[in-house]
């Protein structure tokens, strides 16, 4: 007869619950990476089968919908992970708080970021990445795209934490593999500096976000504001660096 107020649960089966969860985590992983790379992939097949120069210049409500849809396929196949968290009153809730920040980044970006010295094409990299010469037009799909990484950073942080993995272990797995990520945007036409840059901010992030998901109130608002708000500096910072010389104006 288990003895009351203890747990009824043999020691060695509880040791072992952890590692049988682990499985799970790791399939839960493996099909965010694949989410991942497919959307990737597809962004880049649509936009050399469309002979589009930048995609989400180029068809900015069509690149929105696209990532809505990956966002959609993501929030169906992590229900389970999600469920908790994503109801109609959280979601209501997130949109009415980030309509307000989302709507000073357009005015940011619409009219403020066009104020700053254009990027030169003498400075910036021979292929260079779609934000460097962006319009306004590059953030309405840059936000649905952000929406979707989100989903898929939650699922991992919230899988791991059902998992039963130590919040110091998740923030050092994040930062791992999120800074491990951008670390592969040197194969799209990054300069170094650039790839520095976003890896060391990635992996600053990705040891914050589980914080932020599993100890604040608000988790997701604050990560998909930060998130936001990185490429929003960072898109000051080039233009200033990189900015056309004054005699060649």
């Amino acid at each position: 007869m288990p003895i009351p107020g203890r747990s009824s649960i043999p020691r060695t089966v509880a040791s072992t619950a952890p590692f049988n969860r682990m499985p799970r985590l790791a399939a839960i992983y493996l099909i965010v990476a694949a989410l991942w790379m497919a959307s990737s992939w597809c962004y880049y097949a649509f936009v050399a089968a469309l002979a589009l120069k930048n995609g989400y210049d180029d068809a900015p409500l069509m690149f929105t919908s696209y990532y809505l849809a990956w966002s959609a396929i993501a929030l169906v196949l992590f229900r389970p992970v999600l469920k908790v968290h994503v109801t109609p009153r959280r979601i209501v809730g997130h949109v009415i708080a980030l309509t307000p920040i989302l709507l000073i980044y357009a005015v940011y970006v619409s009219m403020l970021l066009p104020l700053l010295p254009e990027v030169s094409i003498q400075r910036a990299p021979k292929d260079p990445p779609e934000f460097m010469f962006a319009s306004a037009s590059y953030y309405l799909p840059k936000s649905a795209d952000i929406l979707f990484q989100q989903i898929l950073i939650a699922t991992m942080v919230l899988g791991a934490a059902r998992a039963r993995m130590p919040l110091p272990a998740i923030a050092t797995a994040m930062a791992v593999l999120f800074g491990g990520f951008h670390l592969l945007l040197i194969f799209d036409g990054f300069t170094p500096l650039y790839v520095t840059r976003f890896t060391i901010a990635a992996a600053i992030f990705g040891l914050a976000i589980p914080y932020l998901y599993l100890r604040s109130r608000h988790g997701f608002r604050w990560a998909y504001g930060l998130h936001w708000s990185f490429y929003a500096v960072d898109a000051a910072i080039t233009h200033l660096l990189l900015a056309v010389p004054p005699w060649a104006n």
